[in-house]
């Protein structure tokens, strides 16, 4: 028994491997294009060790405009199908991409596409069928097979201004879905070349996920892109506006100032005070338990002085303003900052983020002036209403704050 289990502990370890030294595209094959009733179906045998992430059909008409039709996975198999309207002379070509960006494979191209009323490319490809029954068999009911999950969804702002260079950059994302997340991949490049680097992205708590961009790659202009799958086998790839990918543009020497909030307008870079602002607030909170916010604090210049107290100024659904201090978080890189609020109940959460010398002379704020905060939903379910912007100024916030 113990000789059974080292040998699959190794096999998982050897398959981990695998997946992380993954560099081979997608492999398409036993292709079959039919037609019925004016639909066109094609479907086709995918596989790939780290994961398919999309699979399209692109697919025109007798010199027609071509058209792209998404292929989804079988439940049970790694047959790809997609359908759409056509006829025989309508010609198609298959795309695919894995989770960590290799590919696309293809089979044929715009200038070699597969007519559906050809057979030649399904009789090469298609996968024999057993002989035809003299008599029908009955057959057996149909297992009841629970809902298709759909794939991940991720929520990620890209940095409003840049960062500075030659630092660590922290990328911090949400990703959720109707299925657990099973793997998460930062995919970095700098802007004009071809190779992604592939960083594996940790889950911090509930739905946080984060990674560094290196030191090393914090320079100029780099590009980059958010993927995801779940256990059910279906991934995302998710980059500004979907298709293209985040830009940050990299600068030294002048003040340069981050905010990245989906709940609040982006204030401008000389309204943020003596310190650099880098944080990514929640759209939505789940009530009842405990949550963590992080933020990176950092001076504008290379040789600018830390904070000597950074501190989340809360309001909850009590409406007592709070002041929480929050502590250094070795994981989230140069000026690291992390605090832990208490649990909240169905309602919304409103905060700042503030960063004072020892004096509280030199303060700045995150959200630019000490009027704005964060707006954040306490909610169970995703896709709640967004609380309305909060336009106060608090008793708790330090006099020196910017208006």
């Amino acid at each position: 028994m113990r000789i059974a289990t080292g040998v699959m502990v190794a096999m998982v370890g050897i398959a981990s491997a695998a997946r992380a030294d993954d560099t081979k595209p997608p492999q398409i094959s036993e292709v079959r294009a039919s037609l019925k009733g004016g639909q066109v179906q094609v479907e086709a045998r995918i596989t790939d060790e780290t994961g398919v992430l999309s699979a399209i059909c692109h697919h025109r008409g007798a010199g027609g405009r071509v058209e792209d039709s998404p292929m989804v996975k079988n439940d049970f198999d790694d047959v790809f199908r997609a359908a759409f309207p056509g006829g025989p002379a309508t010609e198609y070509w298959i795309e695919a991409s894995d989770l960590l960006g290799n590919g696309p494979a293809m089979y044929g191209s715009p200038a070699k596409a597969f007519a559906v009323g050809s057979a030649a490319p399904a009789e090469k490809t298609a996968r024999p069928q057993p002989p035809a029954r003299k008599h029908a068999e009955p057959k057996p009911p149909p297992e009841r097979v629970a809902a298709k999950a759909s794939p991940p969804t991720v929520e990620h702002s890209r940095p409003a201004t840049p960062p500075p260079e030659g630092r660590d950059f922290l990328v911090r994302t949400k990703i959720r879905g109707e299925s657990p997340v099973e793997r998460a991949v930062l995919q970095v490049r700098p802007q004009g070349t071809t190779t992604f680097t592939n960083m594996p992205l940790t889950r911090t708590e509930g739905e946080a996920w984060e990674a560094h961009i290196p030191a090393s790659m914090a320079h100029g202009s780099v590009e980059y892109f958010i993927t995801a799958r779940n256990e059910a086998g279906q991934a995302i790839r998710q980059g500004e506006g979907g298709s293209r990918p985040y830009v940050i543009a990299f600068k030294g020497g002048a003040a340069a100032t981050v905010t990245a909030s989906a709940a609040t307008t982006p204030a401008p870079a000389q309204a943020m005070g003596p310190f650099v602002f880098t944080d990514n607030p929640p759209v939505r909170i789940p009530p009842g338990r405990p949550f963590v916010l992080r933020a990176q604090v950092v001076p504008p210049t290379d040789n600018g002085e830390m904070p000597d107290r950074v501190a989340i100024l809360w309001r909850g659904n009590d409406a007592q303003d709070q002041l929480t201090d929050m502590v250094r978080d070795d994981t989230g890189g140069w000026g690291g900052y992390k605090a832990e609020l208490p649990p909240q109940d169905e309602g919304a959460i409103f905060f700042q983020i503030v960063a004072c010398d020892t004096s509280a002379t030199r303060c700045g704020i995150d959200t630019g002036s000490k009027r704005k905060w964060h707006a954040t939903a306490i909610a169970s379910q995703p896709g709640a209403a967004r609380p309305l912007p909060l336009d106060a100024v608090s008793t708790k916030a330090p006099p020196t704050l910017p208006e």
